[in-house]
């Protein structure tokens, strides 16, 4: 009976002892993972510095940096640590955004590899084109366009007579805040005896006082 007892002490024994080799490998991976993911804090800030150097080396000044770090198991072993990050940096070509991957030697404490890649910003909306200032119609008259028109006419036609402008002709429109323009036409004798002549107008305005800047006249 002793012997019995023994003997199954001893293959218990056994089963434990084979289940306990079994579960060590595995266990032991998952503590290395455990290790790596728990130090992380560390590599983090070495990682943030290499990249600091790195970007001096450069020519890039005032560095920041996103969220803390994701690390990487697929590239992180017992020994080593990978950790993706991204970034802001000035350099004399305006911002520049980026993001990085290191890889930290946990038993040297030291970033042993560090890849920038530079990340195209998000491209801007345009902003919409302001339109030109709303004219002061109270400065804005047609008036003056017509009678520097008829001056012009005077130049072109020195016996001309019986000036005289179609209102529904007029057209209004402002390209620029500072310059507006009055389009129309209108009869005139060029010459006693002549018959009457169409003729064409362009006038250019201030619209913020209504000076007359130029008149063209054709016809």
């Amino acid at each position: 009976m002793a012997a019995l007892l023994a003997s199954s002490r001893s293959a218990l024994s056994g089963i434990a002892l084979l289940a306990l080799l079994a579960a060590h490998p595995a266990a032991e991976a998952q503590s290395a993972s455990a290790r790596a993911e728990s130090g992380s804090a560390e590599p983090a800030a070495l990682c943030e510095r290499a990249a600091r150097q790195t970007l001096a080396a450069q020519g890039t000044a005032e560095v920041s940096f996103g969220a803390a770090p994701a690390f990487d198991a697929s590239l992180s072993n017992d020994s080593q640590v990978a950790l993706r990050g991204s970034g802001r940096a000035r350099a004399a070509s305006g911002a520049r955004v980026f993001s990085y991957l290191c890889t930290v030697d946990l038993a040297t404490r030291e970033a042993v590899g560090l890849v920038l890649r530079d990340q195209a910003p998000a491209a801007a909306k345009a902003a919409p084109a302001r339109p030109p200032a709303e004219p002061d119609l109270r400065e804005l008259s047609p008036a003056a366009c017509e009678s520097s028109a008829a001056e012009a006419l005077r130049r072109q036609w020195p016996r001309v007579s019986a000036i005289s402008f179609d209102r529904s002709t007029r057209r209004f429109r402002q390209p620029a805040a500072d310059v507006a323009e009055l389009h129309g036409s209108g009869l005139a004798l060029p010459a006693p005896g002549a018959p009457n002549t169409v003729f064409t107008f362009d006038c250019k305005i201030d619209p913020r006082d209504g000076w007359v800047l130029e008149t063209s006249v054709s016809g």
